[in-house]
């Protein structure tokens, strides 16, 4: 359902009216961050049983934050429009933003349900909130109510989440306050939230740099390429969850988890090397078929935003440890380089050479990875990089055969060199051992 629905979207709003939700969207989305304030991090790893005055304290700073976020995005929501230049974004940010304070009281009860360890009904609440967002959406966008009906589908997704989320969890939102709890709560925000608040600050380049610069089609073209890279590196996501459960069990054994690091980045770079390899290569075809002519521009920023993606994967391993063992501050400093670089160059090369200065500034950040690494290094050592650098070169070559079909063998080359074959052989021999 959400495929077609991603489909029909699209193929009807066409890349400027999507930008509009898209930078209204990107905003939200980072005041939702900071809403979250360490809330859910706390009630996570609270050790025992969370006493009902920490879950009431939640609440309440979860609702004070969340109100306070919408009227301050409310007042100066004409100012926003002003400088991001993007047509029709004031009346969908002014709708979206009702979502937030729902999105942040569902974090309570998502809590009970994950410490429980109910995974079936936080999934089947996702489920059951993405099937009302486009209920709602597909109609109101067809009926032509623009990028509004997006908004609205958001806040109507919300609402069922939240009450969902509580009907699961058995519980209804209660609000007290206790000064301790409350104070653990922002101590935990400021050692695990900060470098993730730093981090998402990188989303609000595309509305606030490539909107006032190039408008709401580039701001549509560029959410969209996100989006879609997003989806298919979807993997990365979901390891890195795993990694941090899986790497915790010996945090303190700094030899296997420098192993975990190198195997896990192996394989990273292979399964979403491959995913990202497959749509570069045909994405020119599938585009303008699923999604309509107007949307081919995808294509054009497609292996920059890529590479930077294929990058993340190679590096997801080393953020799930330093978070695994405590080093948030030098992540931080990572988070700090990389989005100061992203900002930096998208400011000048969006001026300079259009929509495909965002994929320069994209590329421009991969260097900052050498941050990430120096600090990983200092705590547990350095991994080996061989094989997965043979096969990051031989990916990131590959994404760029718009420029000459030659291109294209480069990762074939690189699984052809001897330490690839050898690995490739350990893999498929443990498979069959599996089996």
């Amino acid at each position: 359902m959400k495929f077609v629905g991603v489909i029909l979207i699209t193929r009807v709003l066409g890349p400027s009216k999507y930008g509009a939700y898209v930078s209204a969207f990107n905003i939200y989305q980072y005041a939702a961050t900071i809403g979250f304030a360490g809330v859910g991090v706390y009630l996570l790893r609270h050790e025992g049983d969370v006493p009902e005055l920490s879950f009431g304290t939640a609440y309440s700073i979860l609702l004070l934050t969340g109100l306070s976020l919408l009227a301050t995005i409310e007042f100066g929501a004409g100012v926003l429009a002003n400088w991001s230049g993007v047509s029709g974004f004031e009346p969908v940010m002014r709708v979206i933003l009702l979502g937030l304070p729902l999105q942040l009281l569902s974090t309570p009860a998502s809590v009970r349900l994950e410490r429980k360890l109910d995974y079936r009904s936080v999934a089947m609440i996702e489920i059951l909130g993405q099937v009302a967002f486009y209920v709602l959406a597909v109609p109101l966008v067809i009926l032509k109510f623009g990028p509004v009906s997006l908004a609205a589908a958001w806040v109507l997704q919300q609402t069922v989440t939240c009450f969902a989320a509580h009907a699961a969890a058995k519980t209804l939102p209660h609000f007290s306050f206790d000064r301790a709890t409350a104070r653990r709560i922002f101590q935990y925000a400021a050692e695990f939230s900060v470098a993730n608040w730093i981090w998402q600050a990188r989303m609000l380049v595309n509305p606030l740099v490539v909107g006032p610069a190039l408008g709401a089609q580039a701001v549509g073209l560029v959410g969209m390429t996100v989006g879609l890279l997003e989806m298919l590196s979807i993997i990365k996501t979901i390891a890195w969850r795993l990694s941090v459960a899986v790497l915790t069990k010996f945090k303190s054994d700094y030899a296997r988890l420098r192993t975990a690091v190198t195997e896990g980045m192996e394989l990273q770079v292979l399964a979403v090397g491959t995913i990202l390899l497959g749509f570069g290569w045909t994405g020119q075809f599938i585009v303008p078929r699923l999604f309509g002519p107007r949307w081919l521009g995808v294509m054009d920023l497609y292996p920059y935003i890529a590479l930077s993606y294929l990058t993340q994967a190679a590096f997801n391993v080393h953020s799930a440890t330093l978070s695994v063992v405590n080093r948030n501050r030098g992540l931080a400093v990572y988070h700090v380089l990389s989005v100061t670089i992203f900002a930096s160059v998208a400011y000048l090369a969006v001026a300079k050479f259009g929509i495909v200065g965002y994929g320069y500034a994209e590329v421009a950040t991969v260097p900052a990875y050498i941050a990430m690494h120096i600090v990983l290094a200092r705590v547990v050592g350095s991994p080996d990089y061989r094989l997965a650098t043979i096969w990051w070169l031989g990916a990131a070559t590959g994404l760029f055969c718009k420029f000459s079909l030659w291109l294209s063998a480069a990762p074939f080359i690189a699984l052809a060199t001897p330490i690839s074959v050898r690995k490739l052989r350990t893999y498929l021999h443990d498979r069959i051992k599996r089996a």
